[in-house]
C-alpha cells in the first residue's frame, strides 16, 4: 500500500501528527501502533494507572541494563504499548517546562523552538479549564483541569511548603515555575484524556487515515538516502511493506525510535558492523545522549486519625464502593492524577531558575519487583523530590539476545556527581517541608530504610539504593547542530530525505517536570512544519 504519509508511533507525538496531517482530506496518512486498542477500563479511570504500568497489554516490559550509578540495579523502563502510546499509561500532570528550557533549545542553534515559538503550540493543543487567555488555549484536542486534592494531607503538605518560604502560585504552566500550586491535568471529565481520545478517536472515521494497531515496525525501507517507506508485522509473523510517498514520520519513544533507526542501518557504522548489522546511512548520535528523571522519595506514617488513600487502594470492599462513586458521580479519588501537589524551586536557596521539582501524593507505597506499587497498610503520604535537569547521559543501543537483536538501554543516572548533590539537596528540602507546621501535626514518623539516612553519606547511598525513573527518557535522536545531532531544527533525519522524528527523543536536553506536554507540542509543531514547508 502506498499513502503521502506514514507515522509510526500513536503516542504523544505521533498522534498529534496523524491527526493534524490528516485534516486535509486530500491527503493519506496511515498511523502504526505496536500495541492493541485503548479499551483496557483501567486507561480510561485516572488513579488505576499505577495497574497499566506493569501490563504486557498496554506497555513495553522493557528493563535497563545494570546501572553503576544505581549500585548495579536494573532500572524498569516501562513505555506505553497501546493507541495513546505514554499518554494512555501516565499519571496525567499537565507540565509544560520551564521557559528557559525551550530558550535554550534556540540559543544552541535551533531555531524556531524558544518558548515565544512554542507557545502558540501549547496554546493549541489545550481545551484549557479556564478558557482562553495570554498563557492557554481552548477548544484544542486536550483537555487541561485543575485537580482538588482528594485528602487533608495533601493541603497540608501545600501550607507547610508556604511556611518554608516557597511561594503558592496559581498556574505551574506559565514559564515561570517558580512556586507550588495543586496540580493541572489531563482529565476530561474525570476520565484521562490521552492523544488517543483527544486526537484518534474525533479523526478515526477520517476516509484518508489509516489507523493500524498490532503492528511491530522492524525497519524503515531505504532507496539510496531517501527513506521510502517501512516494514512491520501485522499481528504475530506476516511482514508487510507500506510505502510514504511524501515522509516518514517517527515517533516510536526515547527507546523505540532510536531501536528502529539502528535495527534499519541508521546510526555508528563500526557499532552497526560489530553487530551483523549493515551500516546504511552513518549517523553517530543515533541513540547517545538518552537522559532521564529520578525521584527519590520520603515516605511518612501518618497518625491514625488522619486516614489517606492506603486504606482505599488496599481494601477491595471500600475500593469497590469508591469505584461506584466514581462510575455514577465521576467524582472521589478515582479522577485524581497520580500526585496532588507539585512545585519547582531552586534547590540552593536561590530565587533563580528551579531545578528541583516537588510532589505530594497521599498515599504511601512500596515498589514491587516487577515495577509495581505496594500500598502500605497504614495511613500514608509521599513527598518526592527530582533533580529537573540532570547532566548524566547514557545511551540506547543494541543487543543480540537468543539470535535476535533487542533494545540495551543504559540511563546511566547520577554518573555526574552535581546531579546527586541536587537530589540530595532536594530530599533535605522534603524533610524541612513535612517536619514543618501544619504537616508536622500529621506525621507520626517518616517510613522506610531513608528514615534511618541523616549523614550526607547515608542518604547519598539511600539514594543510590532507592531512587526510581519517573518515566522521562528523552534525548536519544537530539536535535541541534554538532556532529552528534540526529534531527535538524525542521526535525528532519540529517542527510536523509523522506524522515522526520516527532518525539521526546529530539530534546537536546530534558524540560523541568513531566514531558507529556512537551512531547504533544513537539507533534503539534512537526505537523505544522510539515504542512507549511509542502504549500510552499
Amino acid at each position: 500500500m502506498r499513502y503521502d504519509y506514514v507515522v509510526i508511533g500513536s503516542g504523544s507525538g505521533g498522534a498529534a501528527v496523524a491527526a493534524r496531517l490528516s485534516e486535509d482530506s486530500r491527503t493519506t496518512v496511515l498511523l502504526l501502533e505496536a500495541g492493541g486498542k485503548d479499551r483496557h477500563p483501567f486507561i480510561h479511570i485516572p488513579a488505576l494507572f499505577p495497574y497499566l504500568l506493569t501490563n504486557p497489554k498496554t506497555t513495553w516490559m522493557r528493563k535497563s541494563e545494570p546501572v553503576p550509578g544505581l549500585n548495579g540495579r536494573r532500572m524498569y523502563f516501562p513505555s506505553g504499548k497501546v493507541l495513546g502510546g505514554s499518554s494512555s499509561i501516565n499519571g496525567m500532570l499537565y507540565i509544560r517546562g520551564q521557559a528557559q528550557d525551550y530558550d535554550d533549545w534556540r540559543e544552541a542553534g535551533n531555531h524556531g523552538w524558544g518558548w515565544d515559538d512554542v507557545l502558540p503550540y501549547f496554546k493549541q493543543m489545550e481545551d484549557h479549564q479556564h478558557g482562553e487567555n495570554p498563557a492557554h488555549g481552548a477548544g484544542g484536542p486536550i483537555a487541561v483541569t485543575d485537580t482538588r486534592p482528594s485528602n487533608d494531607a495533601s493541603f497540608k503538605f501545600l501550607e507547610s511548603a508556604v511556611a518554608t518560604g516557597i511561594p503558592q502560585i496559581p498556574d505551574l504552566n506559565t514559564g515561570d515555575q517558580h512556586g507550588i500550586a495543586t496540580v493541572q491535568g489531563t482529565i476530561r471529565n474525570g476520565r484521562r484524556n490521552s492523544t488517543a481520545q483527544g486526537y484518534l478517536k474525533p479523526a478515526r472515521n477520517r476516509t484518508n487515515l489509516t489507523i493500524q494497531t498490532q503492528a511491530t515496525v522492524t525497519r524503515l525501507l531505504l532507496d539510496g538516502k531517501r527513506v521510502s517507506g517501512v516494514e512491520y508485522r501485522n499481528g504475530a509473523s506476516d511482514t508487510v511493506t507500506a510505502q510514504a510517498g511524501r515522509e516518514v514520520i517517527l515517533a516510536a519513544s526515547a527507546v523505540g525510535s532510536p531501536q528502529i533507526l539502528l535495527q534499519s542501518g541508521i546510526g555508528d557504522s563500526a557499532e552497526l558492523k560489530a553487530l551483523g548489522v549493515e551500516p546504511l546511512h552513518d549517523l553517530p548520535g543515533v541513540g547517545k545522549n538518552l537522559h532521564d528523571h529520578l525521584f527519590i522519595h520520603v515516605q511518612t506514617r501518618l497518625k491514625p486519625a488522619y486516614p489517606t488513600l492506603n486504606q482505599l487502594l488496599s481494601n477491595k470492599p471500600r475500593m469497590g464502593i469508591e469505584l461506584l462513586r466514581y462510575g455514577l458521580l465521576r467524582t472521589g479519588a478515582f479522577k485524581l492524577t497520580s500526585c496532588e501537589i507539585c512545585g519547582f524551586l531552586n534547590s540552593e536557596g536561590e530565587a533563580a531558575r528551579p531545578d528541583i521539582q516537588i510532589t505530594f501524593r497521599p498515599f504511601s507505597f512500596d515498589y514491587t519487583t516487577k515495577g509495581g506499587f505496594a500500598f502500605h497498610p497504614f495511613p500514608g503520604g509521599t513527598a518526592s523530590i527530582c533533580y529537573t535537569r540532570p547532566k548524566s547521559r547514557g545511551a540506547v543501543s543494541l543487543k543480540r539476545e537468543n539470535g535476535k537483536l533487542r533494545a540495551a538501554i543504559q540511563p546511566n543516572y547520577l554518573d555526574r556527581d552535581e546531579d546527586m548533590q541536587g537530589m540530595l539537596r532536594g530530599l533535605k528540602i522534603l524533610r524541612r517541608i513535612i517536619n514543618a507546621q501544619p504537616f508536622a501535626g500529621y506525621l507520626e514518623s517518616e517510613h522506610g530504610d531513608g528514615a534511618k539516612a541523616r549523614s550526607d553519606q547515608d542518604i547519598i547511598a539511600h539514594i543510590r539504593n532507592n531512587a526510581a525513573t519517573i518515566y522521562h527518557p528523552v534525548g536519544t535522536c537530539k536535535m541541534g547542530r554538532d556532529g552528534m545531532s540526529v534531527v535538524d531544527d525542521q526535525l528532519r533525519v540529517r542527510g536523509l530525505s523522506g524522515l522526520r522524528i516527532a518525539d521526546a527523543s529530539i530534546m537536546p536536553a530534558i524540560t523541568s517536570g513531566n514531558t507529556n506536554a512537551p512531547t504533544i507540542m513537539i507533534g503539534e509543531k512537526c505537523a505544522d512544519m510539515i504542512l507549511r514547508e509542502r504549500n510552499r
